[in-house]
């Protein structure tokens, strides 16, 4: 038996579904040359033209509509028994989306904990400083969000509260005059993210100053801001509990004696319906409250922001 073209006729359904090559080559994630040779392979494998080739768009010929008729609900077959196969291969995988930050600094330290707990279950961490759309991305299963929420299509928890307070180098703050008020911060440099600048606005307000900052230097995600801060670029907006490594080591210093509660939380979301009573999202769900709520109970240990301003002034 003479082996099917599985890619071509995968490009051939695709492309009758789309009407268009353009289309159908953005499905495939090919060039519109790529698909167009496959297309051509399949004719040539089956000796019929399948398309007519329109100023607007592809328009299936008789011998087109025929194969498509009889080849699209059996390829929906075969994609559906595949990825019926591919989840039944990963029961015990829950893939979860955070912050490069975050799971660096608070996650990845603790997942330990959670496989002695459910030596059954592996986390996959996937990082990103986007917000990941679940509903498009049918490889997550859950996803750490930095927001308000709640999100249209999406069930979670807030795990902690977004703790904020400015932070800069050791050597930043002698060589300079001292910040005595917020309102001295808008004369300095300041640096944030590119995909959430409005941090830095959210803590001017919680400060009672309805001031809008000059633009922070960007940088794609919060590891690197507290770099570019240890590093003297700036001065950086230090978040719990993702500044607290830069903390403890002392590489960045707490400006003022105490944080402030930004509008937002760090949120544990997943698709609607998807987290059963007793599955894995469940249990991935209570081990993260549970870190979460011994984490706020220790602030000894976290070396929390008022802390380590206190050690800096040689208060402690």
């Amino acid at each position: 038996m003479r082996r099917l073209p599985l890619g071509p006729m995968e490009a051939f359904v695709v492309a009758a579904r789309s009407g268009s090559l353009a289309g159908a080559a953005r499905v495939m994630n090919l060039s519109v040359p790529a698909l167009s040779r496959r297309i051509r392979h399949l004719e040539a494998e089956l000796g019929c033209r399948l398309f007519r080739r329109q100023p607007t768009g592809l328009e299936l010929t008789e011998a087109g509509r025929s194969y498509f008729a009889a080849l699209a609900p059996a390829w929906d077959g075969i994609a559906a028994a595949t990825e019926a196969a591919r989840r039944g291969g990963r029961e015990n995988v829950i893939r979860l989306s955070v912050m490069p930050s975050l799971a660096a600094a608070w996650l990845v330290p603790r997942l330990d904990g959670f496989r002695a707990r459910h030596p059954r279950l592996v986390v996959e961490v996937k990082t990103s400083p986007e917000l990941e759309d679940l509903g498009a991305r049918s490889d997550l299963d859950c996803a750490i969000r930095l927001g308000r929420g709640p999100w249209p299509g999406l069930d979670g928890v807030p795990l902690f509260p977004a703790m904020a307070a400015p932070v800069a180098s050791p050597q930043l703050l002698a060589a300079n005059a001292p910040i005595g008020s917020a309102t001295d911060l808008l004369q300095r440099r300041l640096l944030g993210t590119r995909h959430q600048p409005a941090f830095w606005r959210e803590w001017f307000a919680a400060m009672g100053l309805d001031a809008v900052p000059a633009c922070p230097d960007g940088f794609d995600n919060l590891q690197l801001v507290y770099e570019a801060a240890a590093a003297g670029m700036g001065i950086a907006l230090g978040i719990e509990p993702v500044v607290r490594p830069f903390l403890e080591s002392g590489r960045l210093r707490p400006v003022f004696p105490a944080p402030v509660r930004l509008p937002r939380d760090f949120h544990l979301v997943w698709r609607t319906g998807t987290a059963a009573a007793g599955g894995k999202l469940e249990m991935l769900r209570d081990w993260l409250l549970s870190e979460a709520a011994e984490d706020a109970l220790h602030p000894a240990e976290a070396l929390d922001l008022k802390t380590q301003w206190q050690r800096a002034q040689g208060r402690t």
